[in-house]
C-alpha cells in the first residue's frame, strides 16, 4: 500500500479522535479509531483509504437522450449483451431455480405499464453516473422498489444529492464457492479490487454466513462498493443461499446515501442528510422503516431498513422445496427487495482535496458527484443486523 494512503488514514485518525468525544486511537493501529458501543463492545473504523487507480467506465454517454421507461430498457439490454454478467458463467446458474428469469421479466413488464416518463428521467439521471455493473443492477433495483423510486423523487424535491453507497449481491452457499466465484469474475470483467486494509475484505458472521468487500473508483469521482455474500458452508438453514435460488443474482439491496450542499458554509459545504431526516422523509411517504444501527458511530455510518417489498408469486414447487430446509424460510423469501438508507459523515474541506488527489482526481466542492465520508467501509456488527432485520415478515 502506498505510504501517502497510510499517513492520510493516521492524520484522520488523529483528526477524528480530537473531534469526536469518547474516541481512541488504536495503540497498534495508528489508522484505526475505537468507539465504544452502548453494550460495551469497542467498534473499530479503519481511516486509510482503499488503494486503487480510478476507471473511466461510467455509462453517461448510453444515456444522453433517454427519457423513457422504454429507452432505459434498451440501454439494460444493450449492457446485458456487451459485459459479462452471472448468467454468462455456467457453474454460476447451476443452482439458480428457473423462477428467477420470470421474476425478473415480471419486473420489467410492470414497469413498462406503471412507471412514467418523469420517474423515467429521475433514474437516468442516477443510473448515468455509475460503471456497467452497478446500472444494471440499480434498474433492476429501481424498477422493482417502491421506496427506492420515491427516494430519487424526495432527492429532487429537496435538493438532496442522491449517492451509490452500496450493492449487496446474494450467491448460494460456501461448499460451492459461489461468492468466491462472483469475486473473481467481477475482479475480472469489471475491474473491481479488494481494500488492501486489514479484515476490510472479507466478513464472517456467527449466524452462519460470510461476505466480501470489493471497491471501485470512477473519473467522475463515484465509489463503488460491493457486498458479495453466502451462507457457511453446510448450513442449510441460511437464508442467503435460498435468496439466491429464487432471484438469482438481481441485487437483494440498493443502499443509497444523501448529502447536501449548503454555499453559506464554504469551510463545509457538503453535509450528510442525517439518517433520522431520511427515515422522516421516506415515512411521510407511507414507507415503514425498520430499526435502524450505527448510532454510537459519531454519524460516520448508520444504516437502515425499509420494509421489504413482498413478493406473493413464488412457485408452490419452490415454496415446498425451501420449506423442506426450514418452514420459515418460505416466508422469508417473499422479502423480494430492499432499500437500505445510508448515512455517512462528511470529510472536513480540508481532507477532501487531499483524499481525491490520492486517486488522481481534482477535487471540485461544487461537483455533485464528489462526496467523501469520513468511513467508507462496513461496519460488522451493522451488517449483521440489517441482514437480521431483513428476514423480518409482514
Amino acid at each position: 500500500m502506498k505510504q501517502s494512503h497510510q499517513d492520510f488514514g493516521k492524520e484522520l485518525a488523529k483528526w477524528a479522535q480530537q473531534s469526536f468525544p469518547d474516541t481512541q486511537i488504536d495503540e497498534k493501529y495508528p489508522s484505526r479509531i475505537l468507539i465504544k458501543k452502548s453494550d460495551a463492545e469497542i467498534a473499530t473504523l479503519e481511516m486509510t483509504p482503499i488503494m486503487a487507480s480510478p476507471s473511466d467506465d461510467s455509462v453517461d454517454n448510453l444515456f444522453e437522450s433517454v427519457e423513457t421507461i422504454d429507452q432505459i430498457i434498451e440501454v439494460y439490454r444493450h449492457l446485458r449483451s456487451e459485459y459479462v454478467f452471472e448468467e454468462n458463467i455456467p457453474k454460476a446458474m447451476e443452482h439458480i431455480h428457473p423462477y428467477a428469469n420470470y421474476f425478473i421479466d415480471r419486473i420489467f413488464s410492470l414497469a413498462k405499464s406503471n412507471l412514467t416518463n418523469e420517474e423515467a428521467r429521475l433514474i437516468v439521471n442516477w443510473v448515468k453516473n455509475l460503471d456497467a455493473y452497478t446500472c444494471v443492477k440499480a434498474i433492476e433495483s429501481l424498477f422493482y422498489s417502491k421506496a427506492d423510486l420515491r427516494l430519487l423523487a424526495i432527492a429532487k424535491q429537496m435538493q438532496w444529492q442522491i449517492h451509490f453507497d452500496h450493492l449487496a449481491i446474494r450467491c448460494g452457499n460456501q461448499s460451492n464457492r459461489d461468492a468466491e466465484r462472483i469475486v473473481e469474475f467481477l475482479k475480472s470483467e469489471h475491474g473491481y479490487i479488494a481494500p488492501q486494509t486489514l479484515d476490510q475484505d472479507y466478513y464472517e458472521f456467527s449466524d452462519g454466513w460470510n461476505a466480501y468487500v470489493l471497491f471501485k473508483i470512477l473519473t467522475n469521482g463515484q465509489c463503488l462498493l460491493l457486498f458479495v455474500d453466502q451462507s457457511d458452508e453446510r448450513n442449510p438453514q441460511q437464508v442467503i443461499q435460498h435468496w439466491n435460488r429464487v432471484y438469482g443474482y438481481t441485487p437483494h439491496h440498493l443502499a443509497i446515501r444523501l448529502t447536501k450542499m449548503i454555499k453559506e458554509q464554504p469551510s463545509e459545504p457538503r453535509s450528510a442528510i442525517p439518517l433520522s431526516t431520511l427515515g422522516s422523509a421516506i415515512e411521510n411517504e407511507k414507507i415503514e422503516v425498520l430499526q435502524a444501527t450505527g448510532l454510537y458511530t459519531k454519524q460516520m455510518l448508520e444504516q437502515v431498513f425499509t420494509r421489504p417489498e413482498q413478493n406473493k408469486e413464488i412457485p408452490a414447487d419452490l415454496v415446498k422445496e425451501i420449506s423442506d430446509h426450514a418452514a420459515p424460510l418460505a416466508k422469508i423469501m417473499e422479502n423480494g427487495k430492499l432499500l437500505e438508507i445510508v448515512s455517512r459523515k462528511e470529510l472536513p474541506e480540508q481532507f477532501k482535496k487531499h483524499w481525491f488527489s490520492l486517486y488522481g482526481l481534482e477535487y471540485e466542492s461544487d461537483n455533485p458527484l464528489h462526496s467523501a465520508p469520513i468511513y467508507s467501509y462496513f461496519l460488522p456488527a451493522q451488517a449483521a443486523h440489517v441482514i437480521r432485520t431483513s428476514i423480518q415478515t409482514q
